[in-house]
């Protein structure tokens, strides 16, 4: 309704000023009409009076020209005369309204003058010089009032008032009328189909089915929002793709670390079973007391129980998880990592520790089971990072920090788990590439290059990120940042 009602106002404003401009030269024409038909209608009056004027200045000058226009003026009824003698300026401004130097130019050409008595009315004086013996010794003034012509043009201004007042409603009612039909209303419907489209309902047909512009904008806006639904349908089917892509890859990672955790869970279950295996037959032998069968049972159990636990654990960290989230207390997440992969660091000589200061927990929101997928490539990295023995330390802390410009986020408080160990290290274009995915700097069959690529991934959809420092042969330090638990935190 905007845009009709500037049209309107537009289409008004140049109705108004052409009708306006053409009453005023309708005016000015008339007026300028008027004055030309009175100078004519002068002149032929004083043309019929010539011979008689001619003929009092040869019997008595300038003197008898008066008395003859005056007899003249009484035997008929006409306008007003009288003759002007430029010489007497008193006589050429009595009941004239003349300027003094304008009665030079009154014997020389025809001029008119408009005036006002003091009764309001208003005439026209005209003033036809006469050229008498060779000479030109004054003029006749002929006084005509402008009662007719004043008349006229009131009525033409009445007429150009009400032309402007009809030409003005009609363009309004038809303009009004039409700017509603014509533009408001088309309008109105593609806005609403503007907004549905902008709250997500694609698919939708053209709302005008006219074949003017609005209906092949209305048809276009019909043809994006087809093409919209198409490319949000694509991009939903390509979502759900990557999505179970990434998670297959993660699944895959898993059971590849589980697959490099066998051989340590393998010996850490081999002393157990001997164990259980030897208190086994010295019951079968039947040569124990009932105290010490008692006892054996009592360590079979024990050792049973501590086997379950391992394989639970083995078996916990193989199995695909879910993607809810919750409150994680990093330093029991880290240490339960260290736990599941202990025996793999025994088995390669490696010190595996954690720290972390206790009376200050540092928690996060997450996925559990994804985030202890982050640690254990972590430290199954490390290990094999480690040749001949060597240090892995986990640290768990909280440190205020700005976060690189891919992280969106006003916190700057965040949660840093640490794992620091004293392998060969990496050089600075290794560092560059580590996190790209099929990237590896281990032996061919070692690796695929995708636990650093996966685990980067699953923090960065925690809202944090990993950054790394390394040297050759002086070790690596991988710092995972995640968003603090302001709740647990703050408690």
């Amino acid at each position: 309704m905007k845009l009709a009602a500037k049209l309107i106002l537009i289409f008004m404003v140049g109705v108004l000023g052409i009708v306006a401009l053409f009453s005023w030269q309708i005016a000015k024409q008339q007026r300028e009409w008027s004055q030309q038909s009175y100078e004519e209608s002068a002149v032929d009056l004083v043309n019929a009076l010539k011979p008689t004027i001619e003929q009092a200045y040869r019997d008595g000058g300038t003197v008898r020209i008066q008395q003859a226009i005056e007899v003249t003026r009484r035997e008929t009824s006409g306008p007003a005369m009288r003759w002007i003698d430029p010489e007497k300026p008193d006589n050429a401004q009595q009941g004239s309204g003349v300027r003094p130097l304008e009665t030079e130019t009154l014997s020389r050409s025809i001029s008119s003058i408009s005036i006002s008595d003091k009764d309001g009315n208003t005439k026209q004086l005209t003033y036809v010089p006469l050229t008498l013996a060779g000479d030109v010794p004054g003029a006749v003034e002929v006084a005509k009032p402008l009662l007719d012509s004043e008349a006229n043009v009131r009525r033409s201004f009445q007429a150009s008032v009400l032309l402007l007042i009809g030409v003005t409603l009609l363009s309004g009612f038809v303009i009004y009328w039409g700017g509603l039909k014509l533009i408001a209303s088309p309008l109105r419907k593609l806005m609403k189909q503007v907004e549905q489209i902008g709250e997500g309902e694609f698919g939708q047909p053209p709302a005008l089915t006219s074949n003017d512009e609005f209906g092949q904008l209305a048809f276009a806006i019909s043809e994006m929002s087809c093409r919209l639904q198409e490319q949000r349908t694509t991009i939903e089917a390509e979502t759900e793709t990557r999505l179970q892509t990434q998670q297959q890859l993660r699944h895959i990672d898993r059971l590849g670390t589980v697959g490099t955790l066998a051989a340590g869970v393998a010996h850490e279950l081999g002393t157990p079973l001997n164990v259980v295996s030897g208190r086994a037959g010295l019951i079968s032998s039947g040569q124990l007391s009932a105290a010490d069968v008692s006892s054996s049972a009592q360590t079979i159990q024990k050792e049973a129980e501590r086997m379950t636990a391992i394989i639970r654990q083995l078996l916990d960290f193989a199995r695909r998880t879910g993607t809810e989230h919750a409150s994680i207390n990093l330093f029991q997440l880290a240490q339960q990592t260290c736990e599941l992969m202990q025996p793999l660091a025994k088995k390669a000589h490696v010190d595996l520790t954690v720290g972390a200061d206790e009376n200050s927990p540092v928690t996060t929101v997450g996925d559990p089971g994804q985030l202890q997928q982050v640690i254990t490539n972590l430290i199954s990295n490390a290990i094999q990072a480690i040749s001949d023995g060597g240090k892995i330390m986990i640290k768990v802390h909280s440190e205020q920090i700005q976060p690189p410009a891919m992280i969106e986020s006003d916190i700057n408080q965040f949660a840093c788990l640490e794992v620091t160990d004293t392998g060969t290290g990496m050089t600075d274009t290794e560092t560059e590439h580590v996190f790209e995915p099929f990237y590896t700097t281990k032996d061919v069959g070692e690796g695929t290059g995708l636990g650093l690529s996966i685990a980067y991934g699953i923090v960065r959809e925690h809202g944090g990120w990993i950054d790394v420092a390394s040297e050759k042969n002086q070790g690596t330090t991988f710092r995972v940042w995640l968003p603090l638990d302001n709740q647990k935190d703050l408690q």
